[in-house]
């Protein structure tokens, strides 16, 4: 394939040097990544961009039936609302992580021609499929508290959903930026990071509420925390413990940074690799 298939314009621009120049210039190559990434999803398409609304409507509109009508489910959620209003605040959050992970592993290899003959961070490929995935997200939970709004009210809490989506990516990346380097030398990864996710699915808090014998084990898993934030923001339940949220701060903090310095210190060998 042709490299300018593959390479947005401002790639080839020679690279400028200075801190505050590279960092300008990743910035604005980050943001065209970006672009690149979200139009080419709805290339040939003729809806186009107008997929980014109907997507999460459809959804919704899809487990709405099937948890109202054909399966309703009953009981006391969190924020005591439906079930289908918890699902979807834990469900929005997980299809962004899993689509996140899952496009940051192969990242590096499926941009190989960039990595080979460019001169850029081969970090900002990482983090393109991540942002792109939250964008999807964040359409999806405005148009959710939209809903929310009209039926039951602004959730008081609203304010605390961008907190949640910045510790969320941050989270993504950190775990990426480890997926990607290793996918590189072991490309099995694939197939047992897609085993992973279908296991970590039913061991969050997404379908149900964590409960007896069991919760210690949804305790160490820090998307415990991450979706009771989203739930608080979005249905108005109780925040997470304080220990709880520590745990999620210090998981990311840590995540980010043995990965950043796994990815630095295998960054030479990518390129003769993919």
């Amino acid at each position: 394939m042709a490299l300018d298939n593959n390479v947005p314009p401002v790639c080839k621009r020679p690279s400028v040097q200075g801190p505050g120049f590279t960092i300008t210039a990743d910035l604005h190559l980050l943001r065209e990544l970006i672009k690149r990434d979200f139009v080419g999803r709805f290339t040939a398409s003729a809806l186009g961009v107008f997929w980014v609304v109907l997507q999460p409507a459809i959804l919704v509109g899809v487990y709405w039936f099937v948890f109202t009508f054909m399966i309703p489910m009953r009981g006391i959620f969190p924020g005591g609302g439906s079930y289908i209003s918890f699902l979807l605040s834990g469900l929005l959050p997980w299809m962004a992580i899993n689509e996140g992970l899952m496009r940051g592993m192969t990242s590096i290899v499926e941009n190989a021609p960039m990595v080979r003959r460019l001169p850029l961070r081969s970090e900002l490929l990482v983090v393109v499929p991540n942002v792109s995935a939250m964008l999807f997200e964040t359409v999806a939970l405005i148009l959710y508290m939209v809903v929310i709004a009209m039926t039951r009210g602004m959730p008081a809490m609203a304010w605390l959903l961008p907190f949640a989506l910045a510790l969320q990516l941050s989270l993504q990346i950190g775990v990426s930026l480890m997926l990607a380097a290793t996918y590189v030398f072991f490309r099995d990864l694939a197939q047992i990071l897609g085993f992973v996710l279908s296991v970590l699915f039913y061991l969050s808090p997404i379908l149900y509420q964590p409960a007896g014998r069991f919760a210690k084990l949804f305790a160490w898993n820090p998307l415990t925390p991450l979706l009771g934030l989203f739930r608080s923001a979005l249905l108005g339940s109780p925040l997470p413990d304080v220990p709880s949220i520590v745990f999620l701060l210090a998981a990311t903090a840590a995540a980010g940074i043995a990965s950043l310095l796994f990815f630095r210190r295998v960054q030479p060998d990518l390129v003769d690799l993919v």
